[in-house]
């Protein structure tokens, strides 16, 4: 190599570095951002001491840095799928100059050579995620004990009383029989990255039935034309009933943020969400004195209501204005009401993204450029709001169609097209009116645009994915899930460099950007 072709050279390196930076600034940006975010407001407030606050964003970026966190994944995964392509590119040359058959495609050595880099890569990451050292389980220690606890429904260690939660029936996970004979704690099960692997999976599949419709012939696709166009719509249904379902039943098949998440989303009142629990596992039942009437008793007290209304040995069925929480006896107006709530809830989400779109898109659009005035035609204005009071809509809509599903099955609906007899109170309440809540909310999402539909099933899918598939499991089982892994974050890697059009959704327009190395 000459002089003159060593500074080429190293252009090139240094350019297919610059995806692995992107992708760890990323990481490190989306996992600790919210938390300096915290520490910089109480800081503002007043809340913090200048010493102190130094202090929390020195412990949030150390443990941020550690090789088995989620930037250091990032970092892995991508950087290594870029600068893996040099190795084992020249090592795909030499063995095809052995080989006299010629290739027919001649893109193909790029395309395994990026296959290959991004299977790697994805391998070590994933292992590298997975290595938690004894000091890091340590401190997960508590966490674990804490999940322990909700799972048997004892918060805290605490004496069983009739207000705890019940058990939450999980029949896919590890059970203690299976732990004693692998001589394991919970604290030693897998799936840690279960949600990084059920995304990948999802993406990948995405990206393999859209890339096997492509091929079909004109007239076969043109006929079957309503499957691709309604099948967004079924599987958000199908996803957010499950999601929902497992809210209320199985809260711990969910990721613990998107459970919050959902929780401030529902405002559903703690007491009456127990007594649903109680119901469906057999605690509390009509026309017997089981010791939960002041369970809802006092709930009714709170709202006004006569507290015999809370007592299942004297109400059946516990009248809907309860559930409707002191907002009257209309089930139409309640959900009017809810609607309204989870309008105001989304627009406190979607309104400030809208306002950092608008920015960017004037500094973009700013006339002359250089100069710092931004401008904005009302048009645009306008339809940012559009956009965000429609997204608004659909939350809002999911809510008030949750409720107004169960109102309508227990009391309304349900009662007049099946005999009491043949479904009982006690049936609607221990989970049928649940069941009509789930699968009505889902039929939200034909509020949206037909674009922003698959969006919004890329966000549910996995989480749903996550209720389907158990959580936690052997350590044995451990490679199952990494081939699942490495095998589609390679396919997703190399679909983003070969065609980025075939990965779907804003994800898509990230990941091209990310894995540029000009």
């Amino acid at each position: 190599m000459s002089p003159s072709d060593k500074p080429l050279h190293l252009h090139l390196h240094l350019r297919l570095v610059r995806p692995l930076a992107r992708a760890y600034l990323l990481g490190l940006l989306s996992t600790s951002g919210p938390r300096l975010a915290r520490v910089l407001l109480a800081l503002a407030k007043g809340q913090l001491c200048y010493r102190s606050a130094c202090s929390q964003v020195a412990e949030i970026l150390h443990h941020a840095i550690q090789p088995y966190r989620f930037p250091a994944f990032c970092g892995t995964l991508v950087g290594g799928a870029c600068l893996l392509q040099i190795p084992i590119g020249a090592l795909l040359t030499l063995l095809l100059r052995l080989v006299p058959r010629r290739c027919p495609d001649p893109h193909a050595p790029l395309r395994l050579t990026r296959f290959i880099a991004a299977l790697v890569s994805a391998s070590v990451s994933f292992t590298m995620l997975n290595r938690i050292p004894a000091s890091a389980q340590l401190r997960l220690q508590s966490e674990k004990n804490r999940e322990a606890s909700l799972r048997s429904g004892h918060p805290g260690g605490a004496e069983p009383s009739p207000f705890n939660d019940p058990p939450k029936l999980r029949s896919l996970d590890v059970d203690d029989a299976a732990l004693k004979a692998g001589s394991l704690s919970r604290l030693h099960l897998a799936g840690r990255t279960m949600d990084l692997t059920l995304f990948a999976v999802t993406r990948a599949l995405d990206i393999a039935i859209s890339s096997a419709w492509a091929r079909l012939p004109a007239r076969t696709s043109s006929k079957l034309r309503v499957v691709p166009n309604n099948a967004p719509t079924w599987l958000f249904c199908f996803s957010a009933a499950s999601i929902m379902h497992a809210w209320f039943y199985s809260p711990l098949q969910l990721p613990r943020t998107y459970n919050k998440w959902i929780s401030a989303a529902a405002e559903l009142d703690q007491r009456l969400l127990t007594a649903l629990r109680h119901a469906r596992y057999g605690n509390w039942e009509y026309g017997k004195d089981t010791g939960m009437a002041p369970l809802l008793g006092s709930m009714c007290r709170d709202y006004g209501l006569p507290e015999i209304w809370g007592d299942p040995a004297h109400t059946v069925p516990i009248p809907c204005e309860l559930v409707h929480m002191g907002q009257g006896k209309s089930c139409e107006k309640h959900a009017l009401w809810r609607f309204w709530r989870g309008w105001a809830f989304a627009a406190k989400m979607y309104g400030p993204l809208q306002l950092i779109v608008l920015l960017r898109k004037a500094i973009k659009e700013r006339k002359p450029p250089g100069r710092l005035r931004l401008r904005l035609q009302l048009p645009v204005i306008l339809g940012a709001f559009a956009d965000m009071a429609r997204s608004s809509a659909f939350l809002g809509a999911f809510i008030s169609l949750f409720y107004y599903g169960v109102c309508l099955s227990r009391t309304r609906l349900g009662p007049k097209l099946f005999s009491s007899k043949t479904v009982t109170p006690q049936m609607w309440d221990s989970g049928l009116c649940i069941l009509a809540g789930c699968l009505l909310c889902g039929s939200s999402i034909l509020v949206e645009h037909a674009k922003k539909r698959i969006e919004i099933l890329f966000f549910v899918l996995p989480r749903a994915a996550a209720v389907w598939f158990p959580r936690r499991y052997l350590p044995k089982n451990r490679w199952k899930e990494h081939v699942a892994f490495a095998l589609s974050a390679a396919l997703v890697l190399t679909t983003a460099q070969e065609d980025p059009a075939r990965v779907r959704g804003v994800f898509g327009k990230l990941l091209p950007r990310i894995l540029k190395t000009d």
